[in-house]
């Protein structure tokens, strides 16, 4: 009888499946037993060719320009090449998935789109043709495993998003190959202080996101402050004292503008007495926050610690491969009703301080039931506590305060909505009216899972107690009994000048928000779950898109605001100006609508072939508009991206990476642990986090053994860079680097690349001629 061979996304995720399995044996890229065969990506092995392969280079040049494009291969024409130091691991995939030793094949990649693409990749280069199954899974806990192993799903039930997945990757290329070039061809220029092309990046997702930031800054710049004038009034009943606020019953939005008309009102009111006119009281639920998808997280994250979107799905992934969370990649924010026999487990799963008692308590509530939490769900449900139990003294303090918030928000369900007994009283005095609210927690219900001292940002707040006099608009005070008709006093009336505020600059979580809502912010958690799929990009996208943003210098951070540079101003009043074809790419509804042709696709509901069409005429239409732009008014050059700190800003936790002053006599496992907490990317020999130390880059992971690290020592004179660790560990190698110098001095340009990741060993890649 032959083996099962399971290819896995990332070395972590093949050793979950070793160990669910007892699939000891570890050979060189890949583990294995009598029954099994398990082997592992390392995210995408293969990438799509350069759009020079496509060329006649000897017809168009190798310069970059406009009578080279476009350049639209075709579905059927797409090349893949394997990535540089990807080819040793891809060697083994091949060679496993032709063996004859194996009769079936298992995809245990991650359950999404990108999951399935880097699959395919492999998959369709071996042009295998044995039977193949697909693992489901929402965590990598061994009974989640060995379940999934035993309802794997046909691998035409994965088609489309098979499908989907090649769309989104052609889509990608198309419109950044050629947009990138042609547009920088035409308004780009040369950086002199970087020595390097001031490139101008476009791409599907990521300029309609700069346009949201740059549209949103061109609104706070054309605001004008409007003053206005709230009127407030004490009044004094038998049973004591309670606050108003003047407002028209005829239109309770109207805002009075002049400081005479508020004047005449304190006049007239001042020291008279009123009457209640109504009384309303009334008992009101507030029923627990949605559980978590990863937007939702990250807005939370973002609110309450500071952590960037990158910074939450880092985190978020970390703990998803130390099986204490599920799958962290969700756009969903319900749970499918089968999960609910399991439900008690995950909850016991928690039962550790700080949460012992509250998990106690939830227990004898009873598995919540109601359409809030069990729901329609997509490819995943939200994210929740696993059913292993987590060993929480292991996380890092980052990873502490993120699984705190998914635990919390998973026992909030479990208990009763929170009740208020709300109030809302309308006081007349001489024909004006003022308006008085009162709300008071009778119940706790889930805000008890928050505690009385500090509750869940973005969820609710504990109130404040405040001065009758600082009354806010939402504000809820505390009132004496009052009756309806009662007689009142007026004891002290004043006006107070106030201005109408500009539109706030978008944070990440706003962004996030807005990006989810293809550019509208929705505040209401159950209509943002209706409202899914026409967004900018995807949940698992959309923080690697504004670092690519900060990256580029199209936009910088300032403390948690995100303002666009003014080279990315420049891009977006260009295409909104000068360029109406374009303006397409600007577009959020356009973009969004595009993320939900996608999603057709996977449902079978549109072909890649329509889809692909549609994509590749916008792109003709584009490149014809800049042609005809360039025909009449030639080169034109757009701003540089800015040096300095801005355009640096943005990283890790808030804009800000922690580091330390590296102590004397340290090793260098504790330099790599000190150093830095910013995860560069994935370590190519075990798939834990890269990150900076004093002396080199090494795996955090050395605590486990991995022994990975690239030392800081100077290779023909120049010394890696923390972003050139990122290219090569994202992409396989670095951008192209100058100023090399050779053993006779002179000096030269090339590409480093890895000759064997695992042993981090680097090799030159020269510039083809």
């Amino acid at each position: 009888m032959g083996k099962t061979l399971i290819v896995a996304e990332k070395p972590s995720q093949a050793r979950e499946y070793a160990t669910a399995l007892g699939v000891r044996g570890k050979k060189d890229g890949y583990l294995e037993n009598e029954q099994y065969v398990i082997t592992w990506c390392y995210g995408h092995l293969l990438e799509l060719e350069r759009p020079e392969t496509y060329m006649d280079l000897e017809r168009v040049g190798k310069r970059w320009s406009l009578k080279r494009l476009p350049v639209l291969p075709g579905l059927k024409a797409f090349r893949r090449v394997v990535k540089s130091g990807a080819i040793k691991q891809f060697q083994v995939i091949q060679q496993w998935l032709k063996s004859m030793d194996i009769e079936e094949v298992i995809c245990g990649t991650d359950a999404d789109r990108e999951g399935q693409l880097l699959f395919q990749e492999v998959w369709e280069a071996s042009k295998c043709s044995k039977p193949l199954s697909r693992l489901w899974i929402s965590s990598l806990t061994t009974a989640a495993i060995l379940e999934g192993l035993k309802r794997l799903r046909p691998a035409e039930s994965v088609a489309g998003l098979a499908a989907a997945g090649h769309g989104r990757a052609y889509a990608d290329w198309d419109f950044g190959m050629n947009l990138t070039e042609g547009f920088t061809a035409l308004f780009g220029s040369f950086d002199e202080v970087r020595k390097k092309p001031n490139v101008i990046s476009i791409g599907r997702v990521q300029t309609p996101t700069l346009a949201l930031i740059v549209e949103r800054e061109w609104e706070i710049e054309r605001f004008v402050a409007q003053p206005y004038f709230e009127v407030r009034a004490e009044f004094a009943s038998t049973q004591g004292e309670y606050p108003g606020k003047w407002f028209d019953p005829s239109e309770e939005a109207k805002r009075i503008v002049t400081s005479q008309a508020a004047e005449y009102i304190v006049t007239k009111t001042q020291n008279k007495l009123g009457k209640i006119i109504k009384m309303e009281q009334k008992d009101v639920p507030e029923p627990a926050p949605l559980l978590f998808d990863l937007t939702s997280l990250t807005i939370t994250a973002s609110k309450k610690y500071g952590f960037s979107a990158e910074k939450v799905l880092q985190l978020a992934q970390s703990l998803y491969e130390k099986k204490a969370i599920t799958y962290p990649r969700t756009d969903c924010a319900y749970l499918s009703e089968d999960l609910v026999p399991k439900l008690p487990d995950h909850l016991k799963a928690v039962r550790q301080e700080p949460y012992t008692s509250l998990v106690d308590e939830a227990n004898l509530l009873g598995v919540p039931q109601g359409k809030r939490v069990i729901n329609t769900i997509t490819a995943h449900h939200a994210i929740i506590p696993t059913t292993e139990k987590a060993s929480i003294e292991r996380f890092t303090g980052e990873e502490q305060k993120l699984y705190d918030l998914i635990v919390r928000r998973f026992l909030a369900v479990w208990f009763p909505s929170a009740r208020y007994h709300q109030t809302d009283v309308v006081t007349l005095v001489e024909v004006e009216s003022f308006r008085t609210k009162g709300k008071v927690l009778l119940s706790p219900g889930w805000k008890k899972v928050y505690g009385s001292d500090e509750w869940e940002e973005g969820v609710g707040h504990k109130a404040k107690p405040s001065d009758h006099r600082e009354q806010s608009d939402n504000e809820n005070v505390m009132l004496p009994h009052l009756s309806k008709g009662e007689d009142v006093r007026t004891k002290h009336v004043f006006s107070e000048e106030k201005t109408t505020k500009p539109p706030k600059r978008f944070t990440q979580g706003d962004l996030l928000k807005a990006m989810e809502g293809a550019g509208k912010q929705i505040e209401d958690e159950v209509l943002r779950q209706q409202l899914k799929g026409k967004g900018l990009g995807t949940v698992a996208t959309r923080p690697a898109i504004m670092e690519n943003l900060i990256d580029r210098g199209y936009i910088f951070q300032e403390q948690k605001s995100l303002r666009p540079t003014k080279k990315g101003s420049e891009l977006i009043r260009l295409i909104k100006e000068r360029l109406p074809q374009a303006q397409l790419l600007i577009s959020a509804e356009m973009t969004g609508q595009m993320e939900f042709n996608l999603s057709r696709v996977e449902k079978g509901e549109l072909t890649i072939e329509r889809y692909m069409a549609e994509v590749e005429d916008a792109i003709g239409r584009i490149i014809e508009e800049l042609r005809s732009f360039e025909h009449k008014h030639g080169k034109t050059t757009l701003a540089l991206a800015p040096t300095g700190s801005a355009l640096g800003a943005g990283k890790g936790d808030g804009g800000k990476t922690a580091r330390k002053k590296p102590k004397k006599d340290q090793t260098a496992a504790q330099a790599v642990r000190e150093i830095s907490v910013e995860a560069l990317g994935l370590c190519p020999k075990c798939g834990g986090d890269v990150i900076e130390g004093q002396k080199g880059f090494g795996c955090a992971a050395w605590r486990e053994g991995c022994r990975f690290v690239l030392w800081k020592d100077p290779i023909c004179g120049k010394v890696l860079t923390s972003n050139q660790i990122k290219s090569l560990l994202k992409n396989g190698k670095t951008r192209l680097i100058k100023g090399f110098k050779s053993k006779s001095g002179k000096s030269f340009a090339a590409y480093l690349t890895w000759e064997d990741p695992a042993e981090a060993k680097l090799k030159f890649e020269f510039e083809r001629e």
